[in-house]
């Protein structure tokens, strides 16, 4: 009996001794080999902003890592194509297989360039930067149909679609080129006759009545001989104001181009008084624009009429006495 308690007993202090051993590998296990398990097998997480979608995608793939599907992004800084951010940043820890967000841009959002030909450069400016453009280069150049700082031409042209902020640049109008002409003696000649003549040719005239002691009322006394095409010159005539019929006067007329849509339109305008028809503005101009007869010093003589046309359709027409 003795005997068979020893047995027993050997066996209980075996066992125990096994259950001793057994915790203290399970508390190493628990408290140091598993957590330095978990932890090497965590991977970093690479930095794939600023790279391709594709090679950001082998990147991660190389680590163990997979990219969700990609968000799309407008960019302005990178062009499309290229990640422009990611979550979980780089360098943070995770488990494998897990997966990495990505936004991929989709370039700078493409808007329209607006018109700004028949517009002051002052105006385009301010159009072009309230849209979203950069006003570049600035070039010059003489023109008959558009008057001095208006814009007459511009690159890229309205309605293409650009990136924010991309370059335009204007052409604007120095007015008509300087071209001199000499007059032949018109002293003593009627106003009245010589006026129409003068106009047709490019200059604009004043009158100027004061009495002659010799030559009769409504007769030129004296003129410049060299003049400017454009120019403003005076004729001095003999007789009081009012004396003579048809001097002329400046034409106070506005057009507003009709403001539908985005492209310029072809604009003609014909004026009729009593000496002559001529067409006195031609060329493209856009919506919304204001063309000012008075201030393009248009004269007319009596009676006029004026007939405004949009890319060749009949828009308007006033008469003035």
């Amino acid at each position: 009996m003795n005997k068979l308690n020893k047995i027993l007993w050997g066996m209980v202090k075996t066992a125990i001794y096994c259950m001793i051993v057994m915790g203290i590998v399970g508390v190493l296990t628990v408290f140091v080999v598993l957590p330095q398990w978990v932890k090497s097998t965590e991977v970093l997480v690479p930095n794939i902003v600023g790279k391709h979608f594709f090679q950001a995608i082998q990147e991660l793939n190389e680590v163990g890592l997979e990219a969700e599907k990609p968000i799309r992004a407008a960019s302005s800084n990178e062009q499309n194509g290229i990640v422009i951010e990611q979550n979980p940043v780089a360098n943070t820890s995770i488990k494998p297989h897990q997966t990495v967000s990505i936004t991929v841009s989709i370039g700078s959002v493409l808007i329209t360039v607006p018109s700004v030909i028949g517009k002051s450069e002052d105006a385009a400016y301010e159009t072009l930067k309230s849209a979203g453009f950069r006003p570049n280069l600035i070039a010059h150049a003489h023109s008959t149909t558009y008057i001095k700082d208006m814009v007459i031409a511009q690159n890229p042209p309205e309605g293409s679609e650009k990136q924010r902020n991309h370059p335009v640049n204007l052409l604007v109008s120095m007015g008509r080129k300087p071209e001199y002409i000499k007059l032949p003696e018109l002293k003593n000649q009627p106003v009245n006759e010589i006026l129409p003549e003068l106009e047709a040719i490019g200059l604009n005239v004043e009158i100027k009545n004061s009495p002659h002691p010799t030559i009769e009322s409504g007769r030129i006394t004296r003129h410049d001989q060299l003049v400017q095409i454009g120019d403003l010159i005076t004729l001095e005539v003999s007789g009081k104001r009012g004396e003579t019929e048809y001097i002329g006067r400046w034409l106070k007329h506005k057009h507003t181009i009709s403001d539908n849509g985005t492209k310029t339109r072809k604009v003609r305008i014909m004026v009729i008084d009593k000496y002559q028809n001529r067409e006195v503005v031609n060329g493209d101009y856009a919506p919304g624009s204001v063309i000012d007869l008075e201030q393009r010093r248009v004269k007319v003589f009596g009676s006029t009429q004026v007939v405004v046309f949009e890319n060749g359709k009949q828009v308007d027409e006033r008469f003035y006495q």
